[in-house]
């Protein structure tokens, strides 16, 4: 099983951190990282995203571009918010059923946290997620990974653009 775990992308500021929407670079970001993950052949069979608005808008963007022949509704998840125990997050990817791909869609600083668990890197430097990033981590029990690759929005030909 490959787990993709993406950093929602760049929003815009807000008093109300649930409901900040995509700033029109965020919106930039999923798209072309979507159309990197569909020239790359890859499709989702599962999809989650946290409940926030910034995770939603991330994954309604990917979504129809990855999975256009197959689409694929996403399930909404707290155990992607940064509230979520390591216990919690730990628990519920083992009960995830059997698929190909899986993709995650959160915050930080816990989902580079889930990605440096799996990968047995006990430092905070070893791995970051920024805004729009995607890790992919290939698993065969749910508890420990290989990192296959890691997307930036700078390796897209992005920059680093704030907003």
């Amino acid at each position: 099983m490959r787990l993709y775990f993406l950093r929602h992308a760049a929003a815009l500021d807000g008093m109300d951190d649930a409901l900040r929407p995509l700033s029109a670079t965020g919106r930039q970001q999923a798209r072309t990282l979507a159309r990197f993950l569909r020239r790359s052949g890859i499709t989702f069979d599962l999809a989650f995203a946290s409940p926030l608005v910034r995770a939603r808008q991330t994954v309604d963007l990917v979504l129809p571009i990855t999975n256009q022949l197959q689409p694929l509704l996403p399930r909404e998840t707290k155990l992607l918010l940064n509230e979520a125990t390591p216990r919690e997050f730990a628990n519920w990817l083992l009960c995830l059923p059997a698929a190909g791909h899986i993709l995650l869609v959160g915050h930080e600083p816990t989902l580079s946290e889930r990605v440096r668990w799996l990968l047995s890197l006990p430092r905070e430097e070893s791995l970051e997620l920024r805004k729009g990033a995607l890790a992919c981590v290939q698993t065969e029990d749910q508890r420990t990974g290989t990192l296959k690759f890691l997307v930036t929005p700078k390796s897209l030909g992005l920059g680093r653009k704030r907003a």
